[in-house]
């Protein structure tokens, strides 16, 4: 089981990603395109801890989000990297109050611990084999932008195989 904490996308702006998951589903062959209830903006990996030392977490977790203060957030933009997971990843950026949501990962880093890596906000729509699978879906999206969505709070998920499941949410102070 692998453990993240993560912001999610208000249903107006899901649904948006959503649109675009299927209008482009058979553009890119053996792509792994993800479904809506798996979309969202990961803060921080947290490993694969057990079952307790999850549940040791909720309370820093409350406290994590009772430090930090609603913000705003939209999608603009597509790209693609690199992962270990997938040679090539399809994404949508995220903008907006970018210094809430950086403050949020770095304060998380101090709370959680870990590796602290270069912070690129996305939502992941899609893994594919080819390093340059998606690079003509990523270039038609550059244009992409939904409206602005409020960040109200930090979702702990886990995730095994294909199921994400949000372990706990707290609402930001």
């Amino acid at each position: 089981m692998s453990v993240f904490l993560a912001v999610d996308l208000d249903e107006p702006t899901r649904a948006r990603a959503a649109t675009l998951i299927e209008t482009h589903r058979g553009t890119v062959e053996a792509a792994k395109w993800l479904r809506l209830d798996k979309l969202h903006c990961t803060v921080l990996f947290l490993g694969n801890p057990s079952e307790e030392q999850v549940a040791q977490w909720l309370p820093a977790v409350d406290a994590l989000a009772a430090r930090h203060h609603p913000f705003s957030l939209r999608l603009q933009g597509a790209g693609t990297f690199v992962t270990a997971r997938a040679p090539s990843v399809l994404w949508l950026g995220v903008v907006g109050e970018i210094d809430a949501l950086t403050g949020l990962y770095r304060d998380a880093l101090g709370v959680f611990g870990g590796e602290e890596r270069a912070f690129v906000p996305h939502v992941t729509l899609a893994r594919a084999r080819g390093a340059e699978a998606f690079s003509g879906v990523s270039e038609g999206l550059k244009e992409f932008a939904s409206a602005e969505f409020r960040i109200e709070g930090l979702s702990l998920y886990s995730s095994s195989s294909e199921v994400y499941r949000v372990v706990h949410r707290a609402s930001f102070g």
